[in-house]
């Protein structure tokens, strides 16, 4: 079927969809709107209604609370300007005592010059201030002490002494005077009729006692005069209150007032109610007099409703209306907000209807928008549809035709170009499937060789290391027998035997490639280790060849679980391979840090690296870098790009099989500044619990006794030969067995008594039977704890067990120690020797019985 037919075949379908589509997206957009509507209507507009009201109700409220605050700030006003004027009084009372004493001093000095009698110096000077006044008709006023009255402006004051009733002028004075010749002086309060009246008003006097004269000073002023200072004071905060209330507005028509006790209208807004007594006007519901009802919701925080008149409808009391009220008790001045209840709510629905009316404008805007973007929406969905169901089926030159810097148009552009990306993918498919079959071939290919070198080389190593031990084994023997006399002899043999080392190492470098060599691992110091492998490599590196360190920084101590003896020979064998790459000399550095790995590591390793914590070894140089075809054939066996026949081509190899025997990871590349860089990834350890066993120190460890008797279980015959012999020459005492079975057997013989005659027992890992050396080591460590084990073996047999962790018994047993094959008598005596120090160390530590 052609392009064009299915087009056309697929038009009504996606017409069909389009129309649903966009009748669907009306009708859930006018849903919606509908929905908003009224749920604005319902929950939003009695709500707002209701706030608004307490708005403005509370507004009412704080504009009552600020009048107030300003009126009681008038009163504290007047009452400091009251306590300031008679303040100022008391001042002037005590300048005019003051002014008449210095106006008596000086008189009688005076008149002592002039030679004039004392008593008319008295008159004259009494005279005089009879006739001084100040104020409102204030004067100063003399009484001796005999309660004589020696000058005052009123002659009705002046009186012989003779006591009279307790509320007349003359008491009065002599109870002042007697109260300042106690107090020497002060203000006294009393009532005091004015000269020429009647009436007694409350004064104040300054009086001071005069001893040395015989009488008292005194000048007094009228309190009422001061009440008059204080009402005009009282007057002016009225006006100021006034004024203020003026700019006052409640709501629309709500005014304030104020009133007193006494139902006058102090001030009003309505000039008909204002200065007027209104005590007969009452609340149309009560009946009752309206003054007294706000006088009673004054300071409760309660509303006054009542029924009152408009100005525009006077006389019609119909109207609701609000009042708060609040009361200053030092003015007697109540304090009132009015406002009509129907202004308070017609806010509230103003602003309500102006929302609905905005909303309906929105939702109607929204609707118009809604269904533009539902069209233009719609119409790039049908041609979006029409072109997919085009590639569904099978045209891949179909596109959709859409041109637009928006979301849709970025999609249509995305689809257009998957489409155009499948099509060529699809044409390229078959060259991209033969090409990568091609690469996988290629990698299996390597894969296989690799794993089939390594299961060779490790079963080859086993054989090897056998035949090495006889070889080996037979020529020291020889040479301990035979040299001395005939020296020619030797020269044939030490070639001989160093051939045969020779090819011992060249078997232990095929047993790490394979994963098969036998590992004690320790945890041990990165620190420690780093030091060790720089002294080893300090006198390889000098004249054009430079040795740099550089640890992990901020320094710190951390530590790795592995065969400290394979880790340093990896090291060193990296450190020598990269001095060879110097040709004219350079630089070697050595650097190490911990990493704390959290998601898996794809592309920089080997293989992929799996979350943990690691310690990254890395070993860079400054030498020729590596080819394109050793980074791809470094880690294989026999591969090397030296020349010279001493080169076995096993260093990379070697150190790639202990790294990923010790479950690490490693890393070959060219550095960008020239050079190359191996990085070694292994797992971090904790700190070790206890202090190590130093059993490498020779002065540690006890020389090995004479008159032992060691199982010796291993099944090559030869190689057993040359073990017993060796035992023998080391002064011990040998049984034998060739397999598990007969080692099982002749152990339980000869522990069965209780009785240990056994010393201990030398053993091959890999023996015939259902007990091989690890299960035979751990029988004997639980019935024999003291027991010499030494465990020989030239590889692993269970390279599985070697990739899934250390075996357990060797974390069980820390007394247990491994020897390689080849080995001589001199290595033999010495790892037992070793194996006896860790039994002493580790009762001393762990307090073995």
């Amino acid at each position: 079927m052609s392009s064009s037919t299915v087009h056309a075949t697929s038009q009504p379908v996606i017409k069909a969809h389009k129309a649903r589509l966009a009748r669907q997206l009306s009708l859930i957009i006018r849903g919606i709107l509908l929905v908003v509507f009224v749920f604005v209507y319902f929950y939003t507009v009695p709500t707002i209604k209701q706030q608004v009201f307490e708005i403005e109700r509370n507004s009412s409220r704080l504009a009552l609370n600020n009048v107030f605050e300003i009126a009681d700030q008038m009163y504290t006003g007047v009452e400091e300007y009251r306590q300031q004027a008679l303040d100022n009084h008391k001042e002037q009372l005590t300048l005019v005592v003051d002014l008449a004493e210095n106006f008596l001093q000086s008189h009688f000095q005076e008149a002592a010059k002039q030679g004039i009698p004392l008593e008319q110096a008295r008159q004259t000077a009494f005279a005089y201030l009879r006739d001084f006044t100040f104020g409102n008709q204030d004067y100063i006023w003399v009484v001796d002490h005999d309660i004589q009255v020696l000058s005052h402006p009123d002659e009705r004051f002046q009186y012989d002494g003779e006591q009279q009733e307790d509320d007349t002028p003359q008491n009065i004075l002599t109870r002042v005077v007697r109260q300042a010749m106690q107090d020497g002086e002060g203000y006294y309060y009393y009532k005091w009729s004015r000269i020429a009246g009647d009436d007694e008003l409350d004064k104040v006097s300054f009086v001071r006692d005069y001893p040395e004269w015989g009488f008292v000073i005194g000048s007094g002023v009228y309190l009422n005069d001061i009440e008059i200072e204080v009402r005009q004071r009282r007057q002016q905060a009225l006006m100021e209150l006034r004024n203020a209330l003026q700019e006052i507005k409640v709501a629309k028509t709500g005014y304030m007032y104020v009133f007193d006790s006494n139902g006058h209208m102090l001030i009003h807004p309505n000039d008909n109610l204002d200065g007027v007594t209104f005590t007969t006007l009452q609340n149309p519901l009560s009946q009752q007099p309206i003054y007294q009802e706000l006088m009673a919701v004054a300071d409760t925080g309660n509303e006054l409703t009542y029924r009152w008149d408009k100005p525009d409808d006077p006389d019609n009391y119909a109207y609701d209306k609000l009042s708060l009220v609040r009361y200053i008790e030092g003015f007697d001045w109540y304090i009132c907000s009015s406002v009509y209840l129907d202004e308070l709510q017609s806010s509230a629905d103003l602003l309500s209807a102006r929302i609905m009316i905005l909303a309906g404008l929105t939702m109607l805007a929204t609707l118009l928008i809604s269904n533009f973007l539902v069209n233009r929406i719609t119409r790039p969905l049908e041609q979006l549809a029409s072109t997919a169901l085009n590639v569904q089926r099978g045209d891949l030159s179909a596109r959709t035709g859409i041109q637009r810097d928006d979301e849709v148009g970025i999609l249509a552009s995305s689809i257009d170009a998957m489409v155009q990306r499948l099509r060529h993918n699809i044409e390229t498919l078959d060259a991209q499937v033969k090409q990568r079959t091609e690469e996988l071939l290629a990698t299996n290919a390597r894969v296989q060789r690799m794993s089939a070198v390594g299961q060779l080389s490790g079963g080859l190593a086993h054989d090897f290391n056998n035949l090495l031990s006889i070889i080996v084994g037979n020529l020291i023997v020889a040479r301990e027998h035979y040299s001395a006399s005939n020296p020619e002899l030797d020269k044939l043999l030490s070639p001989a035997e160093r051939a045969a080392r020779r090819g011992a190492d060249i078997t232990h470098r095929l047993l790490a490639f394979s994963r098969r060599q036998p590992l004690q691992p320790e945890t041990v110091s990165i620190n420690a280790m780093m030091t060790e492998v720089l002294e080893l490599l300090h006198s390889a590196f000098s004249g054009p060849y430079r040795l740099h360190y550089r640890p992990q920084q901020p320094p710190l101590q951390a530590w790795i679980n592995v065969d400290p003896g394979h880790l340093e020979n990896a090291l060193v064998n990296l450190g020598l391979n990269a001095r060879d790459a110097m040709h004219d000399g350079g630089t070697l550095t050595y650097s190490w840090k911990l990493r704390d790995i959290r998601q898996p590591i794809e592309q920089q390793f080997d293989e992929i690296v799996a979350p943990g914590r690691y310690i990254e070894i890395s070993v860079a140089d400054t030498g020729t870098g590596f080819s394109q075809s050793a980074l791809e054939q470094a880690f294989e066996p026999f591969f090397s790009t030296k020349e010279g026949s001493n080169n076995s081509g096993l260093g990379l190899s070697m150190v790639y099989g202990f790294v990923k025997q010790s479950f690490g990871y490693i890393q070959l590349h060219n550095r960008p500044q020239g050079g190359a860089m191996i990085r070694l990834l292994l797992p971090a350890s904790d700190a070790p619990a206890n202090p190590e066993l130093n059993d490498n120190d020779s002065d540690n460890r006890p020389k090995l006794s004479p008159g032992g008797l060691y199982l010796l279980v291993e099944d090559n015959p030869d190689v057993r030969a040359v073990i017993r012999k060796q035992l023998i020459d080391l002064g011990q005492h040998v049984v034998e067995a060739a397999d598990g079975n007969e080692a099982q057997t002749l152990l339980d013989d000869l522990l069965a008594s209780g009785a240990n005659p056994l010393t201990g027992m030398v053993s091959d890992i890999m023996i015939p039977g259902t007990m091989n050396g690890r299960k035979l080591a751990a029988t004997l460590r639980r019935r024999a704890p003291e027991a010499v084990i030494l465990l020989v073996s030239g590889y692993t047999d269970d390279p599985a067990q070697q990739d899934q962790g250390h075996d357990a018994i060797d974390q069980q047993d820390p007394m247990l120690v491994l020897l390689r094959k080849p080995f001589d008598r001199q290595q033999l005596g010495q790892a037992l020797e070793r194996a006896s120090t860790r039994i002493r160390l580790h009762r001393q530590h762990r307090s073995l019985p």
